[in-house]
């Protein structure tokens, strides 16, 4: 059975739909005129009978004024106090003072969810050293087993003077890396490039000299893994830009070479036009 409302409370809900949100307008109805509509029962109403209350969400004073789910005065109340104070000493003065349950990722939360800044960040700022910089174990750790705990621990992962890891690799050492070019290890110091260096590029090198800069040592068929001087050639990153936007890359090291002599032909034509 279909329930019917009066027409009294649809002249009721329709003249005022549009200056009171739906749980006002649902508790205004009920006493008015003995109605039992909650909050969803009321929007469930308008939309029905095409009743629009003309908005669309609330302002932060309007949802703070009518929820009910936290104590009133909470929410000015962090606020306001937030700056400088952290999610733990937060939650223990909301809980003190409201009577609440926060936990300090419950608090963390609610302050990220209604945009409100502590700026406590947990980081050292520039110039505020750690405590403990320069600072031998025994002098911030002051029970002397807990000191020889640690030690202990550490012993077992501490590189000696001299030692070298069991994974090192000597010179001369050929792999390859996550873009599927070959790496060889030219020297056991230093940072990962002075250490390393790329196959082809050496090849081309220990041949031709130096690559001259703006250019790149690329592979005819390909294949990065082909670092045979054979299959090397030199081109500019203009005419390796251009070979890859016509497709002019093949498998055939002859067809390729040919492509690209091609490229450099039409790039020589058109800086001629372009100064005619």
């Amino acid at each position: 059975m279909v329930y019917r409302y009066p027409p009294e409370v649809h002249e009721f809900v329709k003249t005022n739909a549009t200056k009171m949100r739906d749980s006002m307008l649902a508790e205004e109805c009920n006493k008015a005129l003995g109605t039992n509509f909650t909050a969803s029962t009321m929007k469930a109403f308008r939309g029905n009978h095409g009743y629009r209350n003309g908005k669309k969400q609330w302002t932060k004073e309007e949802y703070w004024k009518y929820q009910r789910r936290y104590p009133e005065g909470m929410y000015e109340f962090i606020r306001d106090n937030s700056w400088g104070v952290s999610s733990r000493e937060m939650a223990e003065m909301v809980n003190e003072k409201f009577g609440t349950d926060f936990s300090q990722t419950m608090m963390k939360q609610f302050r990220q969810r209604h945009g409100i800044k502590s700026g406590v960040t947990g980081w050292y700022r520039k110039g505020n050293p750690p405590a403990n910089k320069g600072k031998k174990l025994e002098e911030y750790i002051k029970d002397p087993e807990r000191v020889k705990e640690i030690k202990k621990k550490l012993e077992a992962t501490q590189f000696r003077k001299g030692d070298r890891p069991a994974n090192e690799m000597p010179v001369g050492a050929i792999v390859v890396n996550s873009y599927g070019y070959k790496l060889r290890k030219k020297q056991m110091q230093g940072t990962q490039w002075e250490r390393w260096e790329f196959l082809h590029r050496a090849v081309w090198e220990e041949q031709f000299g130096p690559v001259p800069d703006g250019m790149v040592v690329t592979f005819k068929d390909g294949n990065r893994l082909n670092c045979e001087i054979s299959n090397l050639m030199l081109a500019t990153k203009g005419e390796m830009a251009v070979m890859a936007k016509k497709g002019y890359k093949f498998e055939d090291p002859d067809l390729t070479e040919t492509a690209l002599n091609m490229v450099r032909l039409q790039i020589s034509a058109n800086k001629k036009r372009r100064k005619q």
